[in-house]
């Protein structure tokens, strides 16, 4: 009786270490691998970052990631997609109707959502900052989705239910052809909504973190994006203008990645316009097209639509 208990209680450890291994898919992270990008290979979805990076803690920084290290990829966030058969009628002999012509639906346009909206940043010659977060009450200085801050607001009343964004900047953009100063390329890292007081602070919940959320982070207002369908929009003729700087300030994007352009709705910008890129280097050919995804005064937000080799900084339109 003992032996089989024994039996029995180390089949069932073999089961569930099994089963944990299951849970999970090991990645060797490669050269130039970002949590984003794997991410988006491996989950097919790159905001889901975030939750690679909450079941791997031995990665402090998710800024600094390198060849070499393995990282588990949880299973239960990858989407399958399974394909059901389609069950078939008795063949019946039906007497042949003339075909009625098939109508074919137009393609349906690309939905720009708030979590692009944000993640993407723009640019601006000043960093809003109405307050910022101070710590946070376990002690780290890195947070994310559902976890918890101390702000506090400069000069204005809070109440609980107030939501702000969490922003980060990083740096100065100076145009690439004249060398002027644009303005901070400033990123939305998350929102936050206060939920009380605690030990004399201000207390709130991170209801979305599209990057990491660092202590000492300014606030700004909170203003709810609603999602929009992107349909191409006719440019207004004899607009030119220049790729100035790219998500998260990065020096080589292709397809589907974010641009900042030094046009903006007072030059005749609108979401939806469409542009052919030129290489900025010689030969000075059509190397992709960019299409507007929203608008500021003088610079605007760009998503990569076409693209026959890699977009930079410096490559005009």
């Amino acid at each position: 009786m003992k032996r089989s208990l024994l039996l029995m209680m180390s089949i069932l450890m073999v089961l569930s270490v099994a089963y944990a291994e299951q849970e999970y898919r090991e990645y060797t992270i490669k050269k130039g691998d970002t949590l984003w990008d794997i991410s988006g290979s491996e989950l097919k979805d790159h905001f889901l970052w975030p939750k690679i990076w909450k079941e791997n803690p031995q990665i402090k920084n998710p800024d600094l990631i390198f060849p070499g290290q393995t990282l588990r990829i949880p299973l239960k966030l990858i989407q399958r997609q399974v394909e059901v058969p389609e069950e078939r009628p008795p063949e019946i002999e039906i007497p042949q109707k003339k075909e009625k012509p098939v109508k074919i639906k137009p393609e349906q346009p690309f939905i720009v959502n708030a979590a692009l909206i944000a993640s993407s940043g723009y640019i601006d010659r000043e960093i809003p900052q109405i307050g910022r977060v101070t710590a946070t009450p376990t002690g780290r200085t890195l947070i994310g989705s559902n976890e918890y801050a101390y702000i506090e607001v400069y000069n204005r009343p809070v109440k609980e239910g107030d939501r702000f964004y969490t922003l980060k900047s990083l740096g100065e953009v100076k145009h690439p052809k004249t060398g002027k100063f644009l303005g901070y390329l400033i990123q939305i890292t998350g929102v936050v909504e206060v939920v009380g007081t605690e030990a004399g602070y201000m207390k709130a919940k991170v209801l979305k973190s599209f990057y990491e959320i660092e202590t000492g982070s300014p606030l700004d207002i909170y203003q709810p994006i609603e999602p929009f369908p992107l349909v191409k929009v006719k440019a207004r003729e004899g607009l030119h203008g220049t790729v100035v700087a790219a998500r998260e300030l990065r020096l080589i994007n292709g397809l589907y990645d974010i641009l900042h352009i030094d046009l903006g709705y007072a030059d005749g910008v609108r979401p939806g316009n469409v542009f052919t890129v030129i290489s900025g280097r010689k030969p000075h050919r059509p190397i992709g097209e960019i299409q507007v995804v929203s608008a500021r005064a003088h610079t605007s937000v760009a998503m990569v639509i076409k693209s026959e080799q890699e977009i930079s900084v410096g490559d005009y339109f």
